[in-house]
């Protein structure tokens, strides 16, 4: 198989699972809380990543770039967890569909973005992402406040359970990123003597 003919195979797999998530799957992503936080949102931000990393040249080189994106990645992130957003996100599908679509773009540029960023840029926001994730997490756990009205208590209680593993798995990542990178920096620098 040549590289063309993978290339619109990798993207035919890609558009089929984005289609499961997003319209197949979407009723039974959307019945809960948890399902829809820690399952369909994740998945999204999957697909994105895995496209960003199958097209190697998609690199965002610069700087300020870089930290702009990477800002624009994390409010999106903020932005759909926040009770209202998860509301509208299960009650009207237009909505529905625009998370969906921000969440795969938004995986797809921290591809692009980590994939030139400095070693310190990448532990800054995939630390920023875990802590946020865990912040989510423990709000979700501990408030006997209905925060979102889709969902009841429990629900509400069980997606924080989930977001706060999830959070631990980021951290897990953080510190393994740090330290190949904090290993590849001592080589780097070995070399230069």
């Amino acid at each position: 198989m040549g590289k063309r003919q993978a290339t619109i195979l990798f993207i035919l797999i890609i558009a089929i699972l984005g289609w499961l998530i997003s319209f197949f799957w979407n009723e039974y992503l959307s019945e809960t809380m948890m399902r829809h936080q820690v399952m369909q949102l994740p998945a999204m931000v999957l697909l994105g990543v895995l496209t960003g990393l199958y097209f190697k040249k998609l690199v965002v080189k610069d700087l300020a770039w870089q930290i702009s994106l990477l800002i624009m990645v994390m409010t999106s992130f903020i932005f759909w967890m926040l009770p209202r957003s998860v509301d509208m996100a299960v009650i009207d599908p237009l909505y529905n569909r625009s998370m969906h679509l921000n969440m795969f773009v938004a995986g797809l540029v921290i591809v692009a973005v980590l994939r030139a960023a400095v070693f310190e840029i990448k532990i800054a926001f995939l630390g920023m992402v875990a802590a946020m994730t865990l912040a989510v997490g423990i709000t979700l756990r501990v408030f006997n406040i209905l925060l979102c009205s889709s969902f009841n208590i429990f629900q509400q209680q069980e997606t924080g359970l989930y977001l706060i593993f999830l959070s631990i798995a980021l951290f897990l990542l953080t510190y393994i990123t740090f330290f190949r990178g904090a290993k590849d920096e001592l080589k780097r620098e070995g070399s230069e003597e």
